[in-house]
């Protein structure tokens, strides 16, 4: 089940040359981290995305955003480095940032944002990731934790966590979406000594957050605190790859080989199924991104269920329908299906929740093609009879009477209510077949 956590807003662009990706705000930015996340593995891959999206180099995308950003906070440019290089059998991008003196504490980060020239995205991001990995240090190792923390001990850290926030602001995207992301196996030697895999600022962080679980003994971390912060951070929901047209996608390499999977983290720009015309049939009408709530239930009354589906409709659901179910321990029941569209999911779900005795939602993203669509008026006995009407490539294909007004003019004109609907529909394919 999709899991949403926060909405935001594109925001401000960040100032440089490489204009073309203003025009990338429909996009979706998908993170795939089946071999899981770190700092240094999601700022190669979005440096790559975003060359490959304007038919640029990495390099420039380097110079002309991530190092800009840190210059703001006074890391010195030639900090980093980006080189390509090869993951098994893939050819990825390594971003590697030089052993240098980093801030003593996530504080003085924090405090190192305030007053520079970051737009205001980019230094929230950082102070979020940093906040949230400061936090995961004290739950870890006690309220004293911050006046060592380790992971500040180089620069790297630091520059991770800018690079990725210019990177994700640069690339303005509608939505960050990501896989859940894989956390390794086995020991691990830290400055707090032997761990095992995931260690317990990965734990604190991404609690409440889905993760694809734990690997072998011999895999080692995989989604390090760094990785795990910015992801908790940046990444508006966690789910498989959205359908839609794949505008660009880039590789970054983690920092050594595993053995069965490359160490990659792949990241995908995305036109949403909404934005791209089918390719099968375009010509057949609009594609709609849509969502399907789901619930089963077996403890409400047809009277109840009946209510709860028309309080969904006056809600604006798109449909309401049911299907029977067998549930635990034999019992009948059925499963309330609710069309949505996106931006409305948040008002009809708490409709269900108080209309109905569910504890959770299931949520599907669906597709949907409708015909050019009509509303028009014809009459049939002196009443006004309300007609929707489909029309395909500019012809009129089905016509549909509303049933309350052809039951109200036959009650008026003593007639069936088949003979209304039936001359309603004919009057409206002579009528507007012409159209």
């Amino acid at each position: 089940m999709a899991a949403f956590y926060r909405k935001r807003g594109a925001g401000r662009r960040h100032g440089c040359k490489l204009s073309s990706m203003s025009e990338t705000g429909d996009r979706i930015l998908f993170l795939d981290c089946s071999s899981g996340a770190s700092g240094d593995m999601l700022a190669a891959s979005l440096l790559h995305v975003a060359a490959i999206a304007v038919g640029g180099a990495p390099q420039d995308v380097l110079d002309e955003v991530v190092r800009p950003a840190l210059a703001a906070i006074g890391i010195e440019g030639d900090a980093v480095t980006l080189a390509e290089t090869r993951r098994g059998a893939f050819t990825a991008w390594s971003f590697t940032v030089a052993e240098r003196p980093g801030f003593a504490t996530f504080g003085k980060l924090i405090g190192a944002l305030e007053g520079t020239s970051l737009p205001e995205p980019v230094a929230t991001r950082v102070a979020g990731a940093a906040t949230r990995m400061a936090a995961a240090e004290r739950e870890a190792h006690g309220a004293g934790a911050e006046s060592h923390l380790h992971e500040l001990a180089g620069i790297d850290t630091a520059v991770d966590l800018v690079a990725v926030a210019a990177l994700v602001h640069h690339l303005a995207p509608q939505r960050v979406i990501a896989s859940a992301p894989a956390l390794g196996g086995g020991l691990i030697q830290t400055a707090h000594g032997e761990l095992a895999v995931p260690g317990p600022a990965v734990v604190s962080i991404l609690r409440g957050l889905p993760t694809a679980g734990g690997g072998g003994p011999d895999e080692g971390e995989l989604t390090t605190p760094t990785g795990a912060a910015l992801l908790a951070t940046i990444v508006d929901e966690f789910a498989a790859l959205p359908a839609g047209r794949l505008v660009a996608s880039g590789c970054g390499a983690g920092a050594r080989e595993l053995d069965g999977r490359p160490n990659i983290l792949r990241a995908m720009l995305v036109e949403p199924m909404s934005a791209v015309a089918p390719a099968t049939a375009p010509e057949a009408g609009d594609l709609e991104e849509l969502e399907v709530l789901e619930t089963n239930l077996d403890d409400l009354t047809p009277e109840m269920l009946a209510h709860a589906a028309e309080a969904l409709r006056a809600a604006g659901a798109l449909d309401v329908w049911f299907t029977n179910a067998l549930m635990k321990k034999g019992r009948p029941g059925v499963v309330l299906h609710v069309l949505v569209r996106p931006d409305e999911r948040a008002g009809i779900a708490r409709v269900l929740f108080r209309e109905t005795s569910t504890f959770g939602l299931r949520v599907r993203r669906v597709g949907r093609l409708r015909l050019e669509e009509r509303r028009e008026s014809v009459s049939v006995g002196g009443q006004d009879i309300r007609v929707r009407l489909g029309f395909l490539e500019g012809s009129l294909i089905t016509a549909t009477p509303e049933y309350e007004d052809c039951a109200a003019a036959a009650l008026h004109a003593g007639l069936t209510v088949k003979e209304v609907h039936e001359t309603a529909q004919n009057f409206a394919r002579r009528q507007f077949s012409a159209d």
